[in-house]
């Protein structure tokens, strides 16, 4: 529901800011920083609070201030410190509603959370389906603060719901859940490592918002083929994090390591196939980097969770987030990169860097697959519950007359 909200206007407000507000382009990457860094970076507070408060409060909380934050689009007019305000309330609802999410979904077995966190990913690419046409249509028909109206609508209607559904989960333990602990994760060097190399990967899915549109643009397509190309990404996504989720399930560290290894490859194959001009080599690629990103998302929070101390789950979600905001923040640095190359005349040497950055990707994952496995099979050690005294377990039991 809330997706699809979010799917029906965010890939459309650049459109909407600069041919009804008047921004300028500088202005307008600057907005979709502030909502990246409030979304992604500011992840790891939500995740603090999450393990501090409970994940279901904070959820349907962060509901609610998208809420408000879509609302306050209908009335910023055209201040730019109104449109700032409302993207970054908007940018940490939405980090208290990604994070509650996925610290419910993440709870219990590492297997079950391997499952949950896939579906939860296939229905995010629902919505990527079914919002973008939405907001296609919204924006055709000039209707788009209808569009801020329902998006508003569905966040509230969700956020009812979830503290109806939600009401009576036990409260965590926070006895141990100190504001110090942000920092202290930082001493986790698996962690930091792993959410380091996750950079890459976060970095060319993020060109979805970066380089698909501007190669829209450069070769004179409609801007309509924005909404039929991220319904192609949420399709193969949808099926393709279906299979791996529940593949990998049963597959041990190793062998999800190797499959988040060959996302890398995989994105960066996929941006490269763009260097050949025209709308087949444009969808090819879509398809192809949508393979990557399913390789990518249906791994990447199943495998961190596993690092996470008992009551640190949503912290450490929080630092995943944080990986997928740096990396958006460098994607949005590659669209002069990419005018610049266009210039010259010289776009494969664009697509080619991109590439590069999936090799690298792969590559340090893979080296340090080892390093992780290691770590996670220690900590599994630590935090099973202990076993009961010898004399329990061979004690008699007790004849049933």
């Amino acid at each position: 529901m809330t997706n699809i909200g979010f799917f029906m206007v965010i890939p459309f407000l650049t459109f909407y800011l600069t041919e009804h507000k008047g921004m300028t382009g500088f202005q307008i990457g600057l907005l979709f920083a502030i909502l990246q860094f409030t979304r992604r970076v500011l992840g790891v507070l939500a995740g603090w609070l999450s393990d501090r408060f409970g994940a279901a409060p904070i959820l349907s909380a962060g509901l609610a201030l998208e809420a408000v934050a879509y609302l306050w689009f209908t009335s910023a007019g055209r201040s730019f410190l109104a449109w700032v305000a409302a993207f970054a309330l908007l940018g940490f609802g939405g980090a208290m509603n990604n994070n509650g999410s996925r610290s419910l979904i993440a709870a219990g077995r590492a297997a079950n959370s391997a499952v949950n966190l896939s579906r939860y990913y296939v229905s995010i690419n629902a919505a990527g389906l079914v919002g973008p046409l939405i907001g296609s249509a919204l924006l055709t028909a000039g209707l788009s603060v209808a569009g801020f109206e329902v998006a508003a609508g569905l966040h509230v209607v969700f956020a009812v719901v979830s503290a109806v559904l939600l009401h009576g989960m036990a409260a965590p333990d926070a006895s141990n859940v100190r504001l110090s602990n942000m920092v202290l994760a930082l001493r986790d060097h698996h962690l930091v490592a792993y959410c380091g190399l996750a950079v890459g990967g976060w970095f060319l899915i993020s060109q979805y918002r970066i380089a698909l549109p501007l190669t829209i643009v450069h070769q004179g397509l409609p801007g309509g083929w924005l909404g039929p190309l991220t319904a192609v990404n949420a399709v193969v996504c949808m099926i393709a994090v279906s299979v791996i989720g529940k593949r990998i399930a049963k597959r041990g560290t190793i062998a999800r390591l190797d499959v988040l290894s060959a996302s890398g490859v995989v994105l960066g194959a996929g941006w490269l196939l763009c260097a050949f001009g025209g709308v087949g080599p444009l969808v090819a690629a879509v398809v192809v980097t949508s393979l990557g990103e399913s390789l990518f998302c249906g791994i990447i929070d199943a495998i961190i969770v596993t690092f996470a101390p008992p009551g640190g789950v949503g912290l450490y979600l929080g630092y995943s987030a944080m990986a997928w905001g740096i990396g958006g923040m460098l994607a949005g640095f590659t669209g002069g990169l990419f005018y610049l190359a266009a210039q010259h005349g010289e776009l494969i040497l664009f697509w080619a860097a991109l590439a590069l950055v999936g090799v690298a990707t792969s590559a340090g994952i893979w080296l340090a697959r080892g390093y992780f496995a290691d770590a996670i099979a220690q900590r599994e050690v630590i935090d099973a519950p202990p076993e009961p005294p010898a004399d329990a377990r061979e004690a008699p039991q007790p004849t049933r007359r």
